[in-house]
This record gives structure tokens, sequence and C-alpha cells, in this order.
């Protein structure tokens, strides 16, 4: 892992724990950049997050936005 910072490979390794474990990967990412919520709203987009499956995630349409 030569080449690599520590933040790199603690990333790396967390990443691989989410996929082995199950956890929703998509609820790590949003939550990770968002601003903190408070607990009621943290339980409803757990609970929502929780129910889409990788279905809901697929991308079927993409736009170009005029730069």
């Amino acid at each position: 892992m030569q080449g690599k910072s520590a933040s790199e490979i603690i990333e790396t390794a967390l990443w691989d724990l989410i996929k082995t474990e199950g956890y929703n990967s998509l609820y790590f990412k949003i939550m990770a950049t968002t601003e903190p919520c408070d607990p009621e709203e943290n339980e409803e987009l757990t609970r929502i997050l929780d129910q889409m499956t990788e279905e809901d995630l697929e991308i079927v349409d993409s736009y170009e936005l005029p730069g």
C-alpha cells in the first residue's frame, strides 16, 4: 500500500467493510456530504434509504447542463 496516505487506506477499508457487512452505502455517502440533522430527521432518512434497492439507484436518464 505504498503511495497511499493513511486516510486513503482508512477510506478504502471503510467502504470495503460497508460493502461486505451489507450496510447501506448510499446512506453513508449522503450523510458524509450533508449538514448534520436532528435525530428525527436522521431516523427518517435512514428508514427511507434502507428501503431503497439497487434498481432505485440506477441512472435512467442523464442530462448535460449548459456551461
